[in-house]
């Protein structure tokens, strides 16, 4: 190997981009307003467009984000962490083989310290040459969680999803893949376990061309028997942001194509009973829905047990002159019934950033999203420039994401208690 091969390879490791701004080569599916989804681009293509960014950054001088977030912060203490649930869970992938595979791992952290307990390896479902970063969900008892991967091959969608059973004492992980299969062409978002640790719940799409999808839904299935129930519209629109607000009730965030909805279909967060058999997705009360960010992007909500309030965020770009803002991010809580504010559980900023949607700001305008609700909804976790749980207006950063100097796939926030 000559030494420009050598020093190549070397920058190849350390400048692999981050998954989501790099797509796989595949026909994209209408999704107006929906989160971005994290894509790990095909090996082959990556590596020529890593050589192209390792010249750009070379000569530019570009440093990434200007400022790091100002915010409260503490550290996690025995006190704190007595509140919040023993463990939590990182779903992560790296490069291994020097960078020619990529690999899926499960790791079990304690919240009172954030040390690892307990890792396991987890099949990575590759399609069409590349793999999309994985999702994970858990159950209220903080030892069952499933991890979810999808994918799409040439004729239809693919999902793999595990089960993983953490010991009590946290220091080891039973990995078992669940039968859950889904029929051909339906289109899964994303996943949500319930509380009681035996459904797991799907956004889907199916039916689709090239502007929309003639039909979508949630489908709730149970992990013994892997019997699926739906509920289904052929509304002009999808479910996302899915979330169960106690064992028998969802909520979601509907989003439609049309941009003057009939009524009754309007954007914004619903409530839907999964008890029965069935039925119409749509047929569900709605409930509050945070305000769409300058760049369109509608956060994530979650609903407490019971579907009385709503944990989500909200971003604001306050301008100071010259094209360049200050990024506010705030975690609020709201009465579901009414939206009406009831708190603000954690703000944080950055300032003095470009503004517009081709700005930095733009992409710090979705970067804060509540990731799961702990046993009091005042102490959510959360992903707000930084990933950790909000406890008394201060923020308390939980390690176990790994970084790109360690081959980490940087760009996943895959974690769940």
């Amino acid at each position: 190997m000559t030494e420009l091969e050598d020093r190549l390879r070397r920058e190849l490791r350390e400048l692999r981009p981050r998954p989501e701004s790099i797509r796989p080569l595949r026909v994209p599916r209408p999704r107006p307003l929906a989160r971005t989804r994290r894509w790990l681009v095909p090996l082959a293509a990556a590596v020529a467009v890593i050589i192209v960014i390792g010249i750009v950054t070379a000569g530019s001088g570009l440093t990434g984000r200007p400022s790091a977030p100002t915010g409260p912060t503490a550290p996690m203490t025995g006190r704190a962490a007595a509140s919040l649930p023993r463990y939590y869970v990182v779903a992560f992938q790296r490069y291994i083989d020097d960078g020619r595979t990529i690999a899926t791992y499960a790791a079990v952290h304690e919240t009172a310290t954030g040390a690892t307990l307990a890792s396991v390896r987890v099949p990575t479902l590759i399609t069409q040459g590349g793999a999309n970063g994985p999702s994970i969900t858990g159950a209220a008892d903080d030892r069952t969680f499933v991890l979810v991967e999808s994918g799409q091959t040439s004729v239809d969608d693919v999902l793999w999803c595990f089960l993983l059973r953490v010991a009590a004492n946290g220091r080891s992980v039973k990995l078992t893949k669940l039968p859950v299969s889904i029929p051909p062409s339906m289109a899964i978002d994303n996943a949500a376990l319930s509380p009681d640790g035996t459904r797991l719940a799907m956004t889907v799409q199916w039916s689709c061309g090239t502007n929309r999808c003639d039909d979508a839904g949630i489908r709730v299935v149970d992990l013994a028997t892997d019997s699926a129930t739906s509920w289904t519209t052929q509304a002009n629109g999808a479910p996302f942001q899915l979330s169960w607000a106690g064992n028998d009730e969802l909520a979601f965030e509907w989003q439609t194509n049309l941009k003057d909805p009939p009524a009754g279909q309007r954007t914004g967060y619903r409530l839907l009973g999964v008890a029965g058999k069935g039925g119409n997705l749509l047929a569900g009360p709605a409930i509050a829905s945070p305000a769409a960010e300058p760049t369109d992007y509608v956060p994530a909500a979650l609903a407490t047990p019971g579907g009385t309030d709503v944990v989500t965020s909200e971003v604001r770009n306050v301008a100071i002159g010259a094209g360049r803002v200050n990024v506010v991010a705030q975690v609020i809580e709201l009465a579901a019934g009414t939206g009406r504010r009831l708190r603000v559980l954690y703000t944080t900023n950055v300032d003095d950033v470009t503004g517009g949607v081709g700005g930095e700001a733009g992409s710090l305008d979705q970067e804060c999203n509540v990731l799961s609700l702990g046993p009091e909804s005042t102490e959510p976790l959360v992903e707000c420039f930084s990933i950790g749980v909000v406890m008394r207006g201060k923020l308390v950063t939980l390690p176990g994401f790994p970084s790109a100097a360690s081959s980490g796939i940087s760009g996943q926030d895959a974690i769940a208690w």
